[in-house]
């Protein structure tokens, strides 16, 4: 029974590398789309993720011990699911070069604006080969053990900065602006869409899930949605809809006026920190799930010798489609969120109705 990867560290995964973007992208997008009101579309984001969640679950449970390429050939034959693979390995790559290009762009919006992006990038290159090599194991475990403290700074930032909510900048909330929170939901739920990454290591677990385990998905759902709100909720009371549309990392602005019982002024920086953490385990969990789909096609053993040429793509791949904030706006809002709708949700859909229709098929097998 192979063990490697736990349900409850692929919980800490999805929610670690989810918190990078709920604070960069997320409240931008929800104040651009919904307005004043944009801070209710996190919790609209249940009504999908909740639902993938099941389907996930109900795959797990259909096939125990089967990743999400053995779950395709089982329903859709070998052919197909190379085909489907290879789109996914597509999708990745331009995950991982959207995530290195927002990273270095974070650091030069906030820290260090006068450095070139070449340096963020190779320092990340160098980080990322490190954790590879030292394996799946230290990267879950890494995230693991921050989450929690992440967590806790969260919590206090958020007690801190209650005084500085302006009511006027979040009520009244119009019936009229609801359609357009709905709407704007997508913007979250292709964040929560993360979880996917539990099929990818499905066959990890071993051939037995148990009901707490499943729990800890359950949890990371909801620990999700919370976080989503209340950062959206903050950021929209403290700075107001107008800033909030016009800048590339508004709740960074947010937490440059808040202190703790002014002693500790530069809650920024640390924020900052932990989105350059939650862009490093995004880029190697990433990595891993490009290297699994490298070896589904090819049915390698060992894909360490792909680590240099794909690099090197993904590079000159940085360069090409998004080296401005404006460009990775373009294709973060256009193209990577109507992706991660299609891949974390139609695709997983699709194969819950096939595994449905043979049902009694699968119950023989297993």
């Amino acid at each position: 029974m192979n063990r490697e990867v736990t349900l409850r560290q692929i919980t800490f995964m999805y929610l670690f590398i989810s918190i990078s973007t709920i604070l960069r992208q997320v409240p931008e997008a929800l104040a651009s789309e919904a307005g004043r009101s944009g801070y209710l579309s996190p919790l609209w984001s249940v009504i999908a993720t909740v639902p993938l969640t099941a389907i996930i679950i109900f795959l797990i449970r259909s096939f125990p011990g089967l990743n999400i390429y053995e779950i395709m050939v089982q329903l859709i034959g070998k052919f197909l699911a190379k085909v489907i693979i290879l789109a996914f390995l597509l999708w990745i790559m331009l995950a991982i070069t959207a995530k290195v290009t927002i990273y270095s762009l974070t650091l030069q919006f906030t820290l260090m604006p006068n450095t070139s992006s070449n340096f963020f990038m190779i320092v990340m290159i160098v980080l990322v080969f490190y954790a590879l090599i030292r394996g799946i194991k230290t990267i879950f475990r890494f995230s693991e053990l921050t989450l929690g403290t992440v967590l806790i700074l969260f919590a206090i930032l958020f007690v801190c900065a209650l005084s500085r909510i302006r009511t006027d900048y979040l009520l009244p909330v119009s019936t009229i602006n609801l359609p357009e929170t709905i709407m704007a939901s997508k913007n979250v739920i292709a964040v929560g869409g993360n979880i996917i990454i539990v099929l990818f290591f499905a066959d990890k677990f071993g051939l037995q899930v148990t009901k707490q385990q499943i729990r800890k998905l359950w949890f990371g759902v909801l620990t999700f949605t919370i976080l989503a709100f209340i950062i959206t909720f903050f950021t929209f009371g403290i700075s107001g809809t107008s800033l909030t549309t016009n800048l590339p990392f508004p709740f960074y602005i947010t937490v440059k006026s808040i202190s703790f019982f002014s002693i500790f002024e530069r809650f920024e920086v640390l924020v900052t920190l932990i989105c350059v953490l939650s862009d490093f385990v995004a880029i190697c969990i990433f990595a891993i799930l490009l290297m699994r789909c490298f070896e589904w096609l090819f049915h390698l053993e060992q894909c360490n010798f792909l680590f240099i040429p794909l690099t090197v793509i993904i590079f000159y791949l940085t360069y090409y489609l998004s080296s401005t904030q404006f460009e990775f706006n373009y294709l973060y809002r256009v193209l990577l969120i109507n992706l991660n709708l299609i891949f974390e949700y139609v695709i997983p859909l699709f194969l819950a109705f096939l595994c449905l229709i043979k049902r009694k098929k699968i119950k023989k097998q297993y």
